[in-house]
């Protein structure tokens, strides 16, 4: 489920889509689920990690939507 840059809220959960150029280059977040924390006027969008790991102003075509859920969201 892709989502377009305007899709994509504070708060959202996502997931790096596999294959692409971010997911090549952090092979440390394959798999983990981040927040969205910041949302730029050009689509770019920043994330926290679980783990801490910070990824700023990346662009959001390399990202799926998980949850539209906050920080404490669970679910299988």
């Amino acid at each position: 489920m892709k989502q377009e840059a305007a899709g994509f809220e504070v708060g959202n959960r996502v997931m790096l889509i596999a294959d692409t150029l971010a997911w090549k280059a952090e092979m440390t977040l394959r798999g983990k689920i981040g927040e969205v924390i910041e949302r730029r006027a050009d689509g770019r969008i920043s994330l926290r990690f679980d783990n801490g790991r910070l990824l700023i102003g990346r662009e959001s075509e390399s990202f799926e939507l998980v949850s539209s859920q906050g920080p404490k969201a669970k679910g299988k």
